[in-house]
């Protein structure tokens, strides 16, 4: 469906952008360089024309938005369910995490009638798997990373063999 060289070029040309970029944080650099392969990766997987991405990502950033603060108002709770003592109460929050759960499924659904007018529901039916693979690929790469750096200092130690100082 895609070719690897446009999933290659994705993931080394993006990051020599942020890097041309304005000085910044090191976090904040990391997170304009997701932003832009999360951009790159949804506009290859969903077919977004130049004019469909003008509308999609506006709308999705402020729905994506909404989704974030009730996801905050749910970990609020089950933080607050942590540390509960009494049954009674944590029965109260019970009932309240149940109904910002159930909202959170209305919001998803209203993100997605939201989006369908720019793209259509088949694509816009898609977002959530897309969103899922993306984050996979990303923490692969991660991983495979991390595995590697592990055995690259392992080997670097070996090749010193017994040195003095």
């Amino acid at each position: 469906m895609h070719s690897p060289l446009s999933f290659l070029t994705m993931f080394f040309i993006v990051p020599m952008l942020a890097i041309a970029q304005t000085p910044q944080s090191q976090k904040e650099l990391r997170e304009d360089r997701m932003q832009a392969l999360r951009v790159a990766y949804f506009v290859e997987e969903l077919s977004l024309t130049p004019e469909e991405s003008s509308h999609f990502w506006p709308a999705w950033n402020e729905e994506e938005e909404k989704l974030r603060a009730h996801g905050d108002a749910i970990r609020a709770i089950e933080t607050q369910l942590k540390s509960t003592e009494s049954d009674a109460e944590a029965a109260e929050l019970v009932q309240e995490l149940k109904q910002l759960h159930l909202a959170s499924v209305e919001l998803r659904h209203l993100a997605i009638d939201r989006i369908a007018v720019f793209i259509g529901y088949r694509r816009a039916g898609m977002i959530k798997q897309v969103e899922r693979e993306f984050r996979t690929r990303v923490m692969k790469r991660r991983m495979k990373g991390s595995e590697s750096s592990k055995g690259q200092r392992i080997d670097d130690r070996r090749s010193r063999g017994s040195q003095r100082y």
